[in-house]
C-alpha cells in the first residue's frame, strides 16, 4: 500500500541499491569538480630542452623513404650503421629529394605539398634541418617544379663550399634551380633542355649535367650563383646502346659513371667543360656474354681513401634490367682497374660506403626496407642486417 511509504514499495534490498548509486554519484561529481579546478590551475608548459642525437660517427646513415603506398608521409631516417638502430627521423612530405651539407651539419629536403593533401594547389619548399637535433631551421620557398621522382643522389646537391643548393627541376622541361642557403632564396633558374642530373665540381663553382645526346653540359657560376658560361662536351657515350646511370660515385672533380652494360666512364668536371678521362669494363668478355651488368638505384659506391670501388651487378641482363635487384657486389681497385673479389649477397637495390680506414659497405633493399652491413676491403664480410625501415626507401647516404 502507498501509505506504508516508499520503503515498503521498493523493499529493503532495492533501497540499499538506491543509496549506493546516490553515494557513487556524489563521489563522481566531487572528482569532476576537483579535476576541473586542477585543470584551470595548470599553466602553459614551456619546452626548455631540445634533445640531440648521439655524437656523429662515420657509420651514421641517412635513409630516404618516399613511402609510395602513402606519398604525403615521406621521411628520412637517421640510423646507426653499427647496430642498425634508428636515431631519429624527419618528415619529408611528397616526392622529396634529399641531401646533406658538405660538413654534414644540415639536412636539405626539396618537398611538395598540396592544399588538399594529395591534390589541389601545389607548392614547394626547401626544408633545412639541423642534423644534430633534427630541428627545422629554415623553410625556403621554391617554385612548384622540382623533379617528382624517386630520390636519387643526383637530384639535389650542393656546391662544394655549401653556399648554394642545386635542385633538379622537371616540369617536364628540365632546368636547375640555384638556391642561396645564406640568403634563403632561389637566385636563378638555369634552363637545361634534354639534360638531367646534378654533378657539382669540387675545386670550382661549376655544375655539370648529363644530356640525352651523349654529351655533358658544364655551367660556370659567379659568387652570386648566376651562370656566366655554358659549355658542352662532344658525344662520349651512346645513350641508345649503352646509356649511363645518373647515380655515379665521386672523388673530388672526378665522377665514376657506370654504363648499363658494365663499363666505368670517368669524367673530370673541374674545368670550363667536362673532360671524359677513361673508360674500362667491369665484366670480362665471357661475363658480358652471360649478361653480367650493373643495376639498382645506386649501383656503385667508392671508398676514396683506398681507391676501392664497389659495384652491384646482376646476371642475364637485358634492355630494361638496369633496375633489377643486385645479386653480387664486385670489388675493384680503381688504380689498376682489376677486380679483387666477387661477393654473392641477398637481393639489394643500392650501395653506400662509409668514410675512414675501417670502412663499411651498406647494401639496401627497397622492397624489404632493409639494410645489410659488410666490413669493407678486398673481400666483404657481412656483420649486420635489419629490415623494417619504412615502406619504400630508395636512397642511402653516409655521414
Amino acid at each position: 500500500m502507498r501509505t506504508h511509504g516508499w520503503r515498503r514499495v521498493l523493499g529493503e534490498r532495492e533501497v540499499e541499491v538506491v543509496k549506493r548509486i546516490t553515494w557513487l554519484f556524489q563521489i563522481l561529481m566531487t572528482l569532476c569538480s576537483v579535476s576541473v579546478s586542477a585543470h584551470a590551475e595548470l599553466g602553459i608548459e614551456t619546452v626548455t630542452t631540445i634533445e640531440r642525437l648521439p655524437a656523429a660517427h662515420p657509420y651514421r646513415l641517412y635513409y630516404t623513404d618516399v613511402a609510395l603506398p602513402h606519398l604525403p608521409d615521406g621521411k628520412l631516417l637517421v640510423i646507426d650503421g653499427r647496430n642498425m638502430k634508428v636515431e631519429g627521423m624527419v618528415s619529408t612530405g611528397s616526392f622529396a629529394q634529399t641531401t646533406l651539407s658538405p660538413d654534414r651539419s644540415e639536412i636539405y629536403v626539396a618537398t611538395t605539398y598540396y592544399t588538399k593533401l594529395n591534390r589541389g594547389e601545389r607548392f614547394e619548399e626547401i626544408l633545412v634541418y639541423d642534423a644534430s637535433t633534427l630541428a627545422l631551421k629554415a623553410e625556403i620557398p621554391y617554385p612548384a617544379r622540382h623533379s617528382q621522382s624517386l630520390p636519387y643522389l643526383a637530384t639535389l646537391r650542393t656546391s662544394a663550399d655549401g653556399r648554394f643548393i642545386y635542385v633538379q627541376n622537371a616540369s617536364p622541361a628540365t632546368s636547375i634551380g640555384v638556391v642561396d642557403r645564406k640568403l634563403e632564396k632561389m637566385v636563378t633558374e638555369i634552363q637545361t633542355p634534354g639534360c638531367f642530373g646534378l654533378y657539382p665540381a669540387s675545386s670550382s663553382l661549376r655544375l655539370s649535367t648529363l644530356c640525352g645526346d651523349g654529351t655533358m653540359l658544364t655551367i660556370s657560376l659567379n659568387n652570386e650563383g648566376m651562370p656566366t658560361d655554358k659549355q658542352k662536351t662532344q658525344e662520349f657515350f651512346d645513350p641508345t646502346n649503352d646509356a649511363l646511370f645518373v647515380a655515379p660515385a665521386q672523388d673530388g672533380d672526378i665522377y665514376y659513371f657506370p654504363s648499363f652494360k658494365g663499363d666505368i666512364v670517368t669524367v673530370d668536371v673541374g674545368g670550363d667543360v667536362a673532360k671524359p678521362t677513361d673508360r674500362w669494363s667491369m665484366p670480362s668478355a665471357a661475363e658480358k656474354r652471360q649478361g653480367w651488368r650493373p643495376s639498382g638505384f645506386q649501383p656503385i659506391a667508392l671508398h676514396v681513401d683506398s681507391g676501392t670501388l664497389y659495384a652491384g651487378v646482376h646476371s642475364k641482363g637485358y634492355e630494361g634490367s638496369h633496375k633489377d635487384p643486385i645479386q653480387e657486389i664486385w670489388v675493384f681497385d680503381t688504380k689498376t682497374k682489376k677486380r679483387l673479389s666477387r661477393n654473392k649477397i641477398p637481393a639489394a637495390f643500392g650501395l653506400a660506403v662509409s668514410k675512414g680506414s675501417a670502412h663499411r659497405v651498406f647494401a639496401y633493399n627497397t622492397e624489404h626496407s632493409s639494410i645489410m652491413a659488410f666490413d669493407g676491403g678486398r673481400k666483404l664480410k657481412k656483420v649486420a642486417e635489419k629490415a623494417g625501415f619504412g615502406d619504400t626507401p630508395s636512397q642511402l647516404e653516409t655521414q
